[in-house]
């Protein structure tokens, strides 16, 4: 397949990419995605927003990723139909792009895959019970396929491989950060345990609750997973603390002024005030990083020139830790 592709796009790039859309569908129905991660492909795909409607329910998707208020689709729009009394749309004003047609096309066949897949299948009902746009039938109605217990659950979001054992209910759905599994598991599974090998598998665990919560379980699980690192690859959410709401706040607005400002930073840079803020003395952070005690002090002062703050003080060092946070969910 990436030897064809690389011979398409020497020949003709259009062909190319409509071979790309046709890759990305199938890897998404192999995936055996939701109805909302198929609509949220499609629409990064197109850079426009993507709705479908399925009876009275509609559900609309922009570029972005995020899910937006139902509307009814525009007889200007490109609309196909999904299945019986089922219709997709791209909300394209104007001239449609070159793609347009087949995407739609190969959306409104995944989107009837899915629908063949609902009664057999347990991965419509992990993207039901998490989805926070789900109502509370739909989530009621999905729990008991899952058969899950009665007591505290919560969400770990994973690499969509490996798969987690059998026994625990997961889906891969597709976030505004890339394709990402979820698995449920009960509040008194060990997380890493679920895995048959989960050494250096990057893990974010959701904090725990009912099965109505599972939603928020999921979000602040994907907090977590972005945060982890090769020196920390499970993150838990309840150790964030007061930060998962900073957090999952900022992560629908710019970046804060103070992370921005860490941004424009080179990677040494960082490092430096990542040592000063963790190790609290340049002469401890010098040591770790190999560097003279005097150089490091020099370089620290120009940095706190250029933050506006002193990460050693303790409202500096808060701020610090919060901007670095922020950052790190942004690359």
């Amino acid at each position: 397949m990436q030897d064809l592709l690389g011979r398409l796009t020497a020949l003709d790039p259009d062909a190319s990419e409509t071979l790309k859309v046709v890759t990305y569908f199938d890897a998404l129905v192999a995936r055996s995605v939701g109805v909302e991660s198929m609509l949220r492909g499609a629409a990064v795909l197109s850079g426009a927003t993507v709705g479908q409607r399925d009876g009275r329910q509609i559900m609309r998707v922009r570029a972005d990723g995020v899910r937006i208020d139902p509307v009814e689709p525009s007889h200007t729009w490109p609309v196909r139909e999904s299945g019986p009394d089922a219709v997709a749309w791209i909300e394209r004003e104007g001239d449609p792009h070159t793609n347009d047609a087949m995407i739609l096309e190969r959306l409104t066949l995944a989107l009837g895959i899915i629908r063949a897949r609902r009664s057999v299948g347990p991965e419509s009902a992990v993207e039901l019970a998490i989805s926070s746009y789900a109502g509370a039938d739909e989530r009621a109605a999905a729990l008991p396929r899952l058969r899950l217990g009665p007591g505290a659950l919560r969400l770990i979001a994973s690499p969509p491989d490996p798969a987690p054992l059998p026994q625990h209910p997961s889906a891969v759905v597709a976030t505004r950060h890339g394709l990402t599994r979820a698995t449920i598991l009960d509040a008194g599974t060990h997380a890493e345990r679920a895995w048959p090998a989960s050494a250096g598998l990057r893990l974010g665990i959701g904090i725990a609750g009912s099965g109505d919560r599972l939603p928020a379980s999921w979000s602040s699980a994907l907090v977590a997973v972005r945060l982890t690192s090769p020196g920390e690859p499970v993150v838990d959410a309840a150790d964030l603390g007061a930060l998962l709401l900073v957090a999952e706040a900022a992560d629908a607005g710019p970046l804060h002024p103070d992370a921005a400002a860490l941004a424009a930073l080179d990677d040494r840079s960082r490092e430096l005030l990542d040592a000063v803020a963790e190790e609290h003395s340049i002469r401890a952070a010098a040591l770790r990083l190999g560097r003279h005690h005097s150089s490091v002090q020099e370089r620290m002062t120009a940095l706190v020139d250029a933050l506006g703050y002193d990460p050693r003080t303790s409202r500096g060092h808060a701020r610090y830790v919060l901007a670095r946070m922020l950052l790190t969910l942004r690359l």
